[in-house]
């Protein structure tokens, strides 16, 4: 009893693949303008053969990783031009750190060779007293792909540290 429903399904589904082929090809054959229309009822198009399928990358390539002497570029300049001949002030230290944060994150999202990389930037205003200060930073991320760049501004009156990290899109 197994043997003939089993052997049943088989046919159906064979009648349905080879159903279901006829009618792709009638309509390859009725849409005006394709390719196959020219064809007459009894050819068939030949198939391509040099059909890829796409390639999705894990990794990115040698010369695609995250550019970290331009992102340091952008960094030192920015914290220049926008904390030069500046005296710290705690009532404009926080404007001062989110236009720098602003500055440098667009300067680096409008950089071509970022275009897999997703970055965040961190800014990090003080004011300079003699005192030593520690800064530190950890992520969770690929060793591999992921990295991250600080830098350090510092006058008589104020110092800057700048954390940019850059993360690739898989």
């Amino acid at each position: 009893m197994a043997d003939k429903q089993s052997s049943g399904e088989a046919k159906k589904s064979t009648q349905t693949s080879a159903a279901s082929k006829k009618t792709e090809k009638q309509q390859k054959k009725s849409v005006p303008g394709s390719q196959n229309s020219a064809l007459g009822d009894g050819e068939e198009m030949p198939e391509k053969s040099s059909a890829q399928p796409t390639a999705y990358s894990m990794r990115p390539a040698f010369g695609e990783m995250f550019p970290l002497p331009i992102v340091k570029n952008i960094m030192n300049s920015v914290m220049g031009e926008k904390l030069k001949d500046k005296t710290y002030d705690k009532d404009v230290a926080s404007k001062w750190t989110s236009e720098i944060a602003d500055e440098i994150n667009q300067q680096i999202a409008s950089n071509p060779k970022v275009k897999r990389y997703k970055h965040v930037v961190q800014v990090m205003l003080g004011q300079e007293l003699g005192a030593g200060a520690t800064y530190n930073s950890r992520c969770c991320w690929d060793c591999d792909c992921d990295t991250s760049i600080s830098e350090v501004y510092s006058n008589t009156s104020l110092f800057c540290v700048c954390t940019v990290f850059g993360t690739y899109q898989y």
